[in-house]
């Protein structure tokens, strides 16, 4: 769990982290504003995708939170931030810190920040950093309801997942049967707890966490929303056209913080966004949707949801015949609507608007 700024203690109680000491000179306000103004200008920037993990962002942490690794990783720790997504990315590039995770991972949408390689050790959980990735998750842990949402739970088994396998190691996820405070014996679980891992006197992710849920989705491959296949086509959306899927295009890059109108009209406007979208996510930024662009821009939407996301589903029913209100609720009523599409269409019928039902609505 990493800490805001405002609650740190002056001394770090991670490993390898630098004491805090604040130096009032007019150097080092110098230094700040001049750094400041640098990640001012990053931030302008387009986001760079990650090459550890391809669907997250690379926003890197300052390379004095961090320090080579020297074993192999075996291990991946589930932390809480006590803090914001934006402002524990800040802070892990301060180094003040003296502290960093691996990933950050925001509650509303699922998006994934990078920030230290998974070759190297961040600094995040003490006399246990050498062997294991840190994935921060935005929230506090004494308002689980608010934070882990099911988007955070779907992107975090995703990561999980992959850093698991491309390491070739078991997916033993605790389960939450030892109670959620529990110390476990690392030889019987390598995903587990900040709190879970001996010698830590951290609480994260908190009695809240859904434990039983969380193994579920890591070793089912369910994150992804029925088990995504990755050989899916999809139709080119591009320039010039117009139609239900522009619309659906342009309600999808609203979801993700893009001004457009969702008025079925590819014009400027939704070519520059789409470009833009694009470079953010490591891709061609050529303004063409297809097979590339589609599976980023989607976004798992089920009962609960709301928002442009929720907007695109039911504008795709409506086009498919079903009574529902475009108006951004997933309610009862659009949960129907999508089991009984996924039904007509020969998928699982579980509401869950996943990679497959995406693709389904495109064609």
């Amino acid at each position: 769990m990493c800490r805001t700024r405002r609650s740190r203690s002056p001394t770090s109680s991670r490993n390898n982290a630098p004491t805090w000491r604040i130096i009032k000179t007019k150097n080092t306000i110098d230094g700040l504003l001049a750094g400041l103004l640098v990640a001012c200008a990053a931030a302008a920037l387009p986001a760079a995708a990650s090459t550890d993990y391809p669907p997250a962002i690379w926003n890197p942490a300052a390379s004095c939170n961090y320090s080579a690794r020297t074993v192999s990783v075996s291990h991946v720790a589930v932390h809480t931030t006590q803090g914001s997504y934006a402002g524990s990315i800040s802070w892990f590039q301060n180094c003040s810190a003296g502290v960093s995770a691996h990933y950050v991972i925001r509650s509303s949408d699922g998006q994934v920040t990078q920030m230290v390689r998974e070759a190297d050790k961040a600094w995040h959980i003490g006399n246990s950093n050498g062997y294991t990735v840190g994935i921060e998750h935005e929230g506090y842990v004494a308002n689980p309801s608010a934070w882990y949402t099911t988007a955070m739970y779907n992107a975090s088994a995703d990561l999980t997942r992959d850093i698991l396998a491309s390491r070739a190691l078991a997916q033993k996820v605790y389960d939450g049967a030892s109670g959620w405070n529990a110390v476990l014996p690392d030889a019987n679980f390598d995903v587990k707890g900040h709190v879970n891992y001996a010698s830590q006197s951290h609480t994260d992710p908190g009695s809240g966490w859904d434990w039983p849920r969380y193994k579920q989705l890591v070793t089912s491959g369910s994150g992804s929303g029925g088990g995504a296949t990755p050989t899916l086509t999809w139709p080119v959306v591009q320039y010039g056209n117009t139609g239900e899927r522009v619309r659906t295009v342009q309600y999808l890059l609203q979801q993700w913080g893009y001004s457009v109108t969702a008025d079925g009209s590819f014009g400027s406007t939704t070519l520059t966004a789409v470009k833009n979208f694009q470079a953010s996510q490591g891709l061609g930024a050529d303004g063409v949707v297809g097979n590339a662009s589609w599976p980023a821009l989607t976004v798992l939407a089920q009962q609960g949801d709301s928002g442009a996301k929720v907007r695109a589903v039911q504008s795709q029913l409506v086009e498919s015949g079903y009574a529902v209100a475009v108006d951004g609720v997933f309610g009862p009523g659009t949960d129907s609507a999508v089991r009984s599409f996924q039904g007509a269409k020969g998928l699982g019928v579980d509401g869950i608007v996943g990679e497959n039902t995406w693709n389904k609505f495109a064609w």
